[in-house]
């Protein structure tokens, strides 16, 4: 901004200050009267403004601190529900900032439920549009450029589970081909890599949109997928967002994302045998050879399905060394399960005390299961995975 243009803003009086709060306005054909509307960001979940459809319209206002990814629902269940139905939301994102927007459809029921069984409520982004704001301009310029992966990652995603858990009642098999399954699971796997780097790129060539650091922020989730080299390198790219309070955000989230950076010595965890004797992972894991930790429970379907799968890979494949790792509390459980599976392959648990289950949870970032963790022959964790 140039000097002088910079003098004459700062005689303006603070109210002529444009942007120092947000609207949001629709009259989507086939809302409900006096239907709920509410405005929440979208990872949080905290709740921002509230209102009701009021002569088939709306009218939202509000204040952010930065802009945020938002929810907006609708609510249009304001009578009793038909038997059988439930409570849902059509649901709107936008990229929020201190400015005006308006949300547009062509009918209320064309906008995506917040969930349906069997459906990815993505697909339906497009049928929808929201105008207005920097912020939201450059939030739909980044949809536009991975529309079509992430269309396809989603599309196939649907048809994978549509196959291996929908049933009749979503067109499914009632009993599913294990190869085709796994076929169609690593074909999503793959179009969903595609639509990340598709994403990753876009935010890496646009270092200084807040959304992008938004993006980057969120990519810090993938544990072990980053070298302390590229997370000291985005700290230096995305040093000119003009989100300020983001990027302070950011550069706390890398330095503790190092803690699980990709090529990093295996933290060396105490874990329990079958018959409950504490054992180090450093035992069961051979220098030389590539080692496989495989994270799963008795309880897990998805756990369980991939077993098979792994059975495969340590047939094709007998010198990678298998570790599996029970989440199991109950050694009862586990005990039947490994019996009922006949897993050739070495088989241990997270400990039953609370200290040394927390600390080996927390050094492998174990959140969802089957998580798999691939440790190089130099004792180096290179990958990690929930697509098992």
């Amino acid at each position: 901004m140039n000097k002088h243009l910079l003098s004459i803003i700062s005689i303006l009086p603070l109210v002529a200050f444009a942007g120092n709060t947000f609207t949001i306005h629709s009259a989507i054909p086939g809302m409900t009267e006096g239907a709920e509307v509410r405005l929440k960001t979208a990872d949080s979940k905290d709740s921002i403004a509230y209102g009701k459809v009021t002569n088939g319209q709306f009218t939202l206002t509000g204040k952010v601190a930065a802009p945020v990814l938002c929810t907006l629902e609708i609510d249009n269940a304001v009578k009793p529900l038909p038997e059988g139905d439930y409570m849902h939301d059509r649901v709107v994102k936008l990229y929020l900032d201190n400015d005006d927007y308006t949300v547009s459809a062509a009918a209320y029921d064309s906008i995506p439920r917040s969930y349906e069984m069997g459906e990815s409520p993505i697909l339906g982004e497009n049928r929808y549009t929201v105008k207005g704001g920097k912020s939201q301009e450059q939030y739909q310029a980044w949809h536009d450029v991975v529309w079509s992966s992430l269309k396809a990652s989603e599309e196939a995603n649907v048809k994978a589970w549509h196959y291996l858990y929908g049933g009749k009642e979503f067109g499914g098999p009632e009993h599913p081909d294990k190869s085709v399954g796994q076929r169609l699971s690593l074909t999503a796997d793959s179009l969903k890599a595609v639509y990340q780097q598709h994403s990753d790129d876009y935010a890496w060539a646009h270092p200084t949109e807040p959304y992008s650091l938004y993006l980057q922020t969120k990519s810090l989730d993938r544990h072990f997928f980053y070298t302390a080299a590229q997370l000291d390198e985005m700290t230096t790219r995305f040093r000119g967002n003009s989100d300020a309070a983001g990027y302070t955000a950011f550069v706390q989230k890398a330095a503790e994302a190092k803690k699980t950076a990709k090529g990093m010595a295996y933290p060396d965890v105490t874990l329990r045998t079958v018959d409950g004797k504490a054992v180090k992972l450093s035992s069961l894991v051979k220098p030389g050879k590539y080692t496989l930790l495989d994270f799963w429970a008795s309880w897990c379907g998805p756990c369980r399905a991939s077993i098979p799968f792994i059975k495969e890979m340590h047939a094709k494949h007998p010198e990678l060394n298998i570790v599996s790792i029970s989440c199991d509390r109950s050694l009862k459980d586990w005990a039947e399960a490994m019996k009922e599976e006949n897993m050739p392959w070495k088989q241990v648990a997270l400990p039953q005390d609370k200290q040394l289950n927390l600390a080996a949870s927390t050094a492998y970032q174990v959140q969802y299961i089957p998580y798999l963790i691939v440790i190089s022959p130099d004792g180096k964790v290179v990958k990690a995975s929930n697509d098992a």
